[in-house]
């Protein structure tokens, strides 16, 4: 038996995170493994619906809705953690476990005196590794600014060092 569609635009948000939002969260949370990561992909999976809706396409069913719903509530899962997979990361906090000697410590902690602008090219060339261009291209900038905040990061780090050193 075909069940009559249920899209109607009175139907919120709210009323379908009533009804899936545990089973979205369970799917999630198994698949992440970290709460904050579920909690992040089930509002995404929610955001994708809203879209959904609003592009004018309906579900057939409840059940093509539910299975709707699991579906991008999965792949949203595996998208961030491919994403994670592809670009590890490690807190300022756990970076403080590597430091060896205590001149490192005083090195990081300047480091997070700079401002954001410098201190995050600062982190991803030499922390993180990664060249200019691909700089250039996560930020959004030219590689010739890049080239300049890396440079006068360094001047201004080198400043502070002289400073409290």
């Amino acid at each position: 038996m075909l069940e009559k569609r249920t899209d109607s635009p009175d139907q919120g948000v709210e009323e379908i995170f009533g009804v899936y939002g545990n089973m979205l969260y369970r799917i999630a949370f198994v698949m992440m493994k970290n709460a904050f990561d579920a909690e992040d992909v089930v509002q995404d999976t929610l955001i994708k619906y809203m879209e959904h809706l609003e592009s004018g396409k309906l579900f057939e069913t409840e059940e093509h809705r539910k299975a709707w719903l699991i579906r991008v509530d999965s792949n949203l899962c595996k998208n961030r953690l491919r994403f994670y997979k592809n670009h590890p990361k490690i807190s300022v906090e756990q970076l403080s476990r590597y430091y060896e000697k205590e001149e490192e410590t005083q090195l990081m902690d300047s480091l997070l005196l700079l401002p954001s602008k410098y201190s995050e090219v600062l982190l991803l060339h030499y922390v993180e590794g990664y060249q200019g261009r691909e700089i250039a291209g996560m930020l959004g900038l030219s590689e010739s600014a890049v080239r300049k905040r890396l440079e006068r990061g360094r001047e201004k780090l080198k400043r502070l060092l002289q400073e409290t050193g």
